[in-house]
Formats: C-alpha cells, structure tokens, sequence
C-alpha cells in the first residue's frame, strides 16, 4: 500500500465525456529520407477542452520537432471506441492512441497494439511510475500502455445546493447505509427547489462502483484468469438498492436524468455523484458551485477497495510506420513538464514524477485535487491487471440492464438472470 508523498505522490471513469466528432486517418505517413516530413496520427477522446490542451501541446511538440506533424482528432468515448474498432477490423488504427484499461486486453491480444518493452528500456521514461499501478498496463507481462495520469473514485458535493436546501455535507467517513439514507435525505430536503434537487446519480448503474463495493467485500469484478469474481447473490444485493432509492429521489429518475444530457450534477439536477476525481473541473464550471470531495462510502474504513487506475494510457499501433518517432512523441505528451502545465489537473494528477512537480504551484480547483490525492494515498491498495479481453463490452450491458432497472422496465432478479446469461459469453480467455 502506497503510504507517502514524496514517492507514491510522484506516481500521480461511467460516465463518458461528450466532444465533437472529428476521427482521424489511418496510421502513419511515410518520410524516405532524412528532410522529409514525419507524419503519426494521433487519437483521444474526450472533450473540447480536452482537445484545446492537447493542440496546444501538439503546436509545442512540432515547434521542437519540426520535421515531424502530427495529425489529431478526437471523439467522445463511446465514438471515439467505435471508430477504432472499425479501424482495428482494417488494421488502420492511429499511430498513437489514447487506451483505457477496459480495452488494452483486448487490443493487445489481438495484435493491434504493439507491446512497449523496449522503448520504455530508453526512450519512454517510466522510472518515476509507482510499481502499484504499473500491473494494470501490462498483458502477458509485457507492457501496452503508458499511462499520463493516474485516476481513483471520489464522491463529490455541491457545497452550495447542500446549502441553499440546508442539508450539512458530511465530514468525515460515511458507511453505505448512512450515505444512502443522506441521499435520501436530500430528495426530501430539495424537492421544493426550481431546479428540483435529488439525491444523486444512480451509482449502482457504474461497474467502477461496484468494482470497489466488491473490493471491500473482499471478492474482485475479475479473477486473474479473467472470469467474474463474484456471482448472481452479489449482484442482486447491489442492484436491490435502485428501485427503492428511484423512487425517493435519492437517485434521479431517467427521464428527468435525460434532461440534463447526463450532466445532472452540473445541471445541478442532484447534489451528489461518485466519479473520476479529476471530474472537479468540470463540475465546478458547469454549475458555479463549490464542492465538497470526499472518499466513496466504506462499511469498514481501513477496507476502502480504491485503487490508482492508470489514467489516459497511451498505446501504439502494430502497425505505425515510424515507432520511434510515435515512442518519442509518447514520451513527451507523458513526461514534459510543459506539457504537464498545459493540462494541469484535467487528466488527472500526473503519473510522472518530472510532470507532476511542475504543478507544485497548485491553486483552487487544482490544489483541492491534489489534497484529495494525498489523501487517497493513503488507503489505496495495489491496481489490479488489467481486465479481460470483452471488459467494454460486459460494463456497456451492465449499465444497460442496470438502466432498465432504474426504468421500472424489468425487475432486479430478471435483470440479474439476463447479465449472467450474456454477460459471462462477452469475455474471451485463454
């Protein structure tokens, strides 16, 4: 377990962000000789402001790099995953790629990512990466992703909306039962307000929340062999909190959810979210509010079931034309302290040591993340490898179903039944 600053602090998502659509090209560009032009292409996801940071990067990159371009485009998540499947189906995919560990099985067991070993021996710098995490980027004990950043739950309170309706938000460690009663509580207290004010999004439709829920249970989302570490009495337990908690307000009902766009804590819809704890920004811009961070629910609070996730990995194609140029480049986006300074905390805190002190400067949104970080330190435990191959696919039917539950469409033993007969069929393993 990861317990100080000075080295683990050095080691510095579901809910997918919206962008424009704007896909790139097929991998590489080709350069004869030595004045001509490299060109790699370069894909993320994310959103617009996403987008300005890495094309302010980009513009640094090619200023110190003149003789290579590099061709970006983004997309939002679930956009950005269909158009690199198409291309992985034609063996075309971007030179780099920005990879989530829900995939990098998959990508990497099909060849279409190349593995990393022999550039992070040299020209990716990954010395200063906490040995933690590092887990979480290998397949078949070889590396795939490089991750930017590093990415753990927090629970998160609209400081203001919790005051305008006089409801306190906690302070300290709250049991499962406790923050749903608080939820709850909320509804009640915020039912009067224009905009309406619930509880929060509905967390039991997140497999991360569940994920660190079956953490402190003891049991694991996956085994090392890559089947489910927990099974259809586990699911109906946790699923069993929706329809009553729906219909309370402590979660808010879809449809007014749809309202929103899936921004209901910007919207200021709800008053409480589990997230990506980078997520601050955004949320405190879209509302205009203060938040309160605090660690998700825990029955025991030296069980806590929070592990560093390597945030924002980037992964090479199998086929780039120019993978020294592309490590070159992944080196960069990873470890200048420029280019740190660019993002500041919208990715994440920074993995890499060199980055990470180049925000030692930190100030309002910013340094409240980094407290919070700090914070986590101390009770994170080791990440775990990486799922298995068919991951995306089994969280996209998990919110699926766990939808239809929060609809009224099907009931929670129906919905249990219906996951572990398709579900189990989406993993591929050895």
């Amino acid at each position: 377990m990861v317990t100080t600053r000075s080295g683990a602090r050095a080691g510095i998502a579901l809910l997918a962000v919206t962008g424009l659509a704007a896909l790139g090209a097929c991998s590489g560009g080709s350069a004869t000789g030595e004045d001509e032009k490299v060109t790699l292409v370069f894909n993320w996801w994310g959103d617009a402001t996403r987008a300005e940071r890495y094309e302010e990067a980009i513009a640094l990159y090619e200023k110190q790099n003149p003789d290579v371009t590099i061709q970006s485009g983004y997309a939002a998540f679930g956009d950005y995953w269909t158009a690199r499947n198409t291309e992985a189906a034609s063996g075309s995919l971007p030179d780099v790629m920005q990879m989530d560990s829900t995939y990098l099985s998959q990508y990497a067991a099909s060849g279409q990512i190349q593995p990393l070993d022999e550039y992070t021996a040299g020209q990716i710098d990954v010395a200063s990466f906490p040995t933690t995490v590092m887990p979480a980027t290998t397949v078949d004990e070889q590396v795939y992703g490089i991750p930017t950043s590093i990415g753990t739950l927090a629970n998160f309170w609209n400081a203001d909306v919790l005051d305008e309706i006089g409801v306190e938000a906690p302070e300290g460690d709250l049991t499962w039962e406790e923050y749903d009663a608080l939820l709850s509580d909320i509804a009640e207290a915020g039912a009067d307000q224009d905009p309406e004010v619930d509880g929060s999004t509905p967390y039991a439709q997140l497999i991360a929340v569940f994920e660190i829920w079956l953490n402190q249970q003891g049991k694991q989302l996956y085994t090392p062999e890559g089947e489910f570490g927990f099974d259809e009495a586990d699911l109906t337990e946790w699923w069993e909190r929706i329809e009553p908690m729906v219909a309370d307000g402590a979660f808010i009902e879809p449809k007014r959810a749809e309202q929103s766009a899936g921004d209901n804590l910007g919207m200021k819809f709800t008053a409480n979210e589990i997230s990506w704890y980078n997520f601050l920004v955004r949320f405190a811009e879209t509302s205009g509010s203060d938040f309160e961070m605090t660690l998700p629910p825990a029955d025991d609070a030296e069980n806590r079931g929070l592990y560093l996730k390597p945030s924002l990995m980037l992964s090479m194609s199998a086929t780039t034309e120019h993978p020294e140029e592309a490590a070159k480049f992944m080196d960069f986006i990873t470890n200048d302290p420029e280019v740190s300074k660019i993002f500041g905390t919208s990715r994440g805190l920074p993995i890499s040591e060199s980055a990470l002190e180049a925000l030692d400067d930190l100030e309002g949104l910013d340094k409240q993340i980094l407290d919070y970080y700090d914070e986590v330190l101390e009770v994170v435990g080791t990440s775990p490898a990486p799922p298995p191959e068919g991951a995306g696919a089994v969280e996209a039917e998990f919110l699926r179903i766990a939808s239809d539950v929060s609809y009224g469409a099907t009931s929670v033993d129906d919905a249990v039944a219906e996951f572990f007969a398709g579900a189990p069929e989406m993993i591929v393993t050895d």
